[in-house]
């Protein structure tokens, strides 16, 4: 099937004149779109130069997705936050009662700087805000010290559900936990909407323990245009490994998307390619294809080359592998 939407993530070069070469060479190279990662640093040091970036990058003829990357570390990015640091408070806690690098959802001067964020953002030509990864913290192994258990997310579950908020994942936690991702998604897709942008969330696959397990409660809302996900391999994962989970993940997506009337985004992994298995990246896209996704991003331009902990052995070989993928 022919795809609607080529695109790759594009981050780390702040300078207009260099990241506009790129965006040539992107279009040129036959993708028609591109997600600009716009982070907490984004945000104080670099709007003027963003907006002129996203704008830019709109008047080429290429659409444009921008994802709060990183933000709070409630969102997927290797960009650091710094709102835990400048407002403990913020910060969700840990079943071991230490506070988290992560700014806890609920909190409602987070809620207030996203709103900013988003009227920053929204303020440009792009087209789709792209939620990246909405979670609670984890660490990678399990949930043995979960989160958030910080006041006000105990005040409100002792409202909710009348008692003290257990320390055992019970049924009611992760009940509490999923509803108050959906409620914080509600509320920014909705301000998102009334500024004239679409809405686009990715969730993190089932193996991840995330808090946002039920994907139809986000493809039901009105103000979510379009659910993706990416379900990324790690290091020495086989290629059946990559190409039942992408077969499986697609199909859920596009059940779901089906049921609700929605648009569908797959994202493929193209940083920390090992040589040699760039042929992984087809597989993903084959699969997603074959279930019907007509919209098909990489992370990231080309191999991920300009962050050196998640670039590709050969990203050359991993660029030129995505394009024929996703050529028709």
């Amino acid at each position: 099937m022919s795809l609607k939407f080529k695109g790759v993530s594009y981050f780390g070069v702040r300078t207009p004149r260099h990241t506009l070469s790129d965006m040539q060479d992107i279009k040129a190279a036959g993708f028609n779109a591109v997600l600009h990662t716009w982070s907490e640093e984004d945000q104080q040091y670099y709007y003027d130069t963003m907006a002129e970036i996203v704008d830019r990058t709109a008047e080429l003829g290429l659409t444009v997705y921008v994802n709060p990357w990183g933000v709070g570390r409630v969102f997927g990015g290797e960009a650091y936050s710094e709102l835990t640091a400048r407002n403990h408070d913020l910060c969700q806690e840990a079943l071991d009662g230490k506070p988290k690098v992560a700014a806890c959802p609920n909190h409602p001067e987070f809620r207030a700087y996203m709103h900013r964020w988003i009227e920053s953002v929204c303020a440009t030509k792009v087209s789709t805000i792209f939620w990246d990864e909405p979670h609670f913290y984890f660490e990678k192994g399990g949930l043995s010290n979960w989160s958030c258990r910080c006041e006000k997310c105990r005040r409100l579950f002792r409202t909710r559900f009348g008692y003290e908020m257990p320390t055992e994942l019970t049924e009611d936690v992760l009940k509490f936990r999923e509803d108050s991702l959906i409620d914080f998604l509600k509320e920014m897709t909705e301000d998102v909407h009334a500024r004239g942008k679409r809405n686009c969330v990715c969730m993190l696959p089932p193996w991840f323990p995330a808090g946002l397990d039920d994907w139809g409660r986000v493809a039901s809302m009105g103000s979510v245009d379009e659910i993706a996900s990416d379900p990324y391999w790690e290091r020495g994962a086989t290629e059946e490994w990559v190409r039942e989970k992408y077969a499986e993940t697609a199909h859920k997506l596009v059940t779901v998307a089906a049921k609700y009337g929605k648009a569908v985004q797959m994202w493929i992994k193209a940083y920390q390619i090992e040589a040699g298995r760039e042929n992984d990246l087809a597989t993903a896209v084959a699969e997603s294809r074959k279930a019907g996704i007509d919209n098909i991003f990489a992370w990231s331009y080309r191999g991920t080359e300009t962050l050196s902990w998640l670039k590709s052995e050969d990203p050359d070989e991993v660029a030129r592998v995505f394009r024929k993928s996703i050529s028709d």
